[in-house]
């Protein structure tokens, strides 16, 4: 609860766009820690790492949306994103199970979580960079 404050604290004084890229680095060092670390303290890192990043996720996706697309359809695209992420959820455990039916070490998946994850900030780093240039500018992403 407490970085979900901070989230909304940060995305109030800079915007939710500007702090798109950062919610998924603590996740990647969640997925590292639980990659590589052996001794029991491990879990303790992960959770912690692991309640960071959805704090921060939790409180960004609320308030991303509108800031890039307005409010006029908001419950459209919030369904079609909860619907993607209740898949995605669904899906990863059976393609986790069927990779370590087929000799994949678990551990070896954890780290290649965190690379995804770090990819993916990157990748969010480059939008959020042209979506804040972009808004500064006037774009309208809304269609009303």
């Amino acid at each position: 609860m407490g970085f979900a404050l901070l989230a909304g604290w940060l995305i109030d004084r800079f915007s939710a766009v500007q702090l798109l890229p950062l919610f998924l680095l603590p996740l990647a060092l969640a997925c590292f820690a639980a990659a590589y670390l052996t001794a029991p303290f491990a879990i303790f890192v992960f959770m912690a790492l692991l309640g960071i990043s959805y704090g921060f996720s939790s409180t960004l996706e609320g308030a991303m949306w509108p800031e890039i697309y307005g409010t006029a359809h908001l419950g459209a695209i919030r369904s079609v994103v909860v619907a993607v992420m209740v898949l995605a959820s669904a899906m990863g455990p059976g393609i986790t199970g069927y990779l370590i039916d087929a000799g994949v070490d678990y551990s070896l998946q954890l780290a290649l979580m965190g690379v995804y994850s770090l990819a993916a900030a990157l990748l969010m780093w480059r939008v959020s960079r042209k979506l804040t240039r972009g808004l500064s500018r006037g774009w309208n992403l809304s269609s009303s």
